[in-house]
């Protein structure tokens, strides 16, 4: 039984909903909980703490496919603190919540609204958590088709040539970067230029992939 096959399966044991299971565990989309239960993705490290605590199940119960609960031996204890180490150890990955819809080249978004939709894509960055835009018109992104999301991390730098989300005259957009001594570049997807001084460019993000729902 694979750990999406046991959340359902606890769900209907104890007559509670996804949506009653999310707000338990501090989610705000359900929809995560359904990612779980269709083996899209894992929880993280967090959440498999709440999980056990919601469902009062041992850790190792949701993080070992082959764990049978019936099968607990005086050695438990010294089992599950094992597991939990482990599980302590292990990076902390979310899935990528998407904080808004772009329809300009140029455009705005507000950083403190609450992503409305998660994908089903674990990053694992070591400090910024990942963000993504979905691109709804053919105009508002070229490298992008309509539908597609951008998945960015939050950095202030970035290598040279790599797609970035960027902020100039007051507006965002994301255009590939070159960097020089005391200038920066910004390519459009017909590999036209234009150069601004540093001071006028804000980096915002690195563009990490492209993903498209099946």
């Amino acid at each position: 039984m694979n750990l999406g096959q046991k959340i359902e399966q606890l769900l209907k044991m104890t007559s509670m909903t996804k949506v009653e299971l999310s707000k338990k565990l501090g989610l705000k989309d359900s929809s995560v909980v359904s990612h779980w239960v269709k083996n899209r993705f894992k929880p993280d490290r967090d959440n498999i703490v709440k999980l056990s605590h919601v469902f009062e199940k041992p850790v190792s119960y949701f993080t070992d496919d082959n764990f049978s609960y019936t099968s607990c031996t005086a050695d438990d204890d010294a089992y599950e603190k094992k597991i939990y180490d482990l599980l302590s150890a292990m990076p902390s990955a979310r899935p990528v919540g998407v904080l808004n819809e772009i329809k300009e080249e140029f455009f705005n978004i507000s950083y403190y609204s609450q992503p409305e939709e998660y994908l089903p894509v674990m990053l694992e960055t070591k400090t910024q958590q990942p963000f993504a835009l979905k691109v709804i018109t053919d105009t508002a992104c070229p490298w992008a088709k309509k539908g597609e999301y951008l998945i960015f991390c939050p950095a202030q730098h970035i290598q040279n040539g790599k797609l970035a989300l960027v902020k100039i005259n007051g507006y965002l957009t994301v255009k590939k970067v070159f960097l020089t001594a005391t200038k920066i570049i910004l390519e459009n997807f017909n590999k036209q230029q234009h150069k601004y001084p540093k001071d006028d460019v804000e980096i915002i993000a690195q563009l990490l992939a492209f993903y498209r729902k099946p």
